[in-house]
């Protein structure tokens, strides 16, 4: 999908957002929380290439896979987090935004973890060594 039809897309929910928001308020939030979520699976498609370049720089580079699985894994939880946050938010639930994006904050940390504990104990390892 190019850009050019994912803002028509957008630009053309958000009219119809606000003109139903005018006639029945609720109606103006689901259509916005449906727009976002046509958006977020017609960028779903962009994900193949992403991930091939990714691949290939991965494999340029030398470092492992994991790592670069890693940043990959915490981005879409970010992406996804921060999406969620924002519908909520369009739709008056603050308090909901807030949890979603706390929630995708834990889940990265979570994600994160088991990376951070290996490097701990390596740094404890060297440490110990000159010690």
């Amino acid at each position: 999908m190019d850009i050019f039809r994912a803002a028509g897309i957008a630009v053309l929910t958000a009219m119809l957002a606000v003109t139903l928001r005018s006639v029945k308020p609720e109606l103006g939030a689901q259509t916005a929380a449906a727009g976002g979520v046509v958006l977020m699976l017609a960028a779903a498609g962009e994900l193949s290439g992403i991930a091939e370049a990714v691949k290939r720089f991965v494999s340029m580079s030398g470092i492992g896979a994991d790592p670069a699985a890693l940043v990959l894994k915490v981005a879409g939880i970010a992406y996804i987090a921060q999406t969620a946050s924002d519908i909520c938010r369009d739709m008056g639930e603050a308090s909901l935004a807030s949890g979603a994006e706390l929630c995708g904050r834990l889940m990265m940390l979570s994600a994160a973890l088991p990376m951070l504990t290996e490097l701990i104990d390596s740094l404890a390892e060297l440490i110990g060594e000159y010690l």
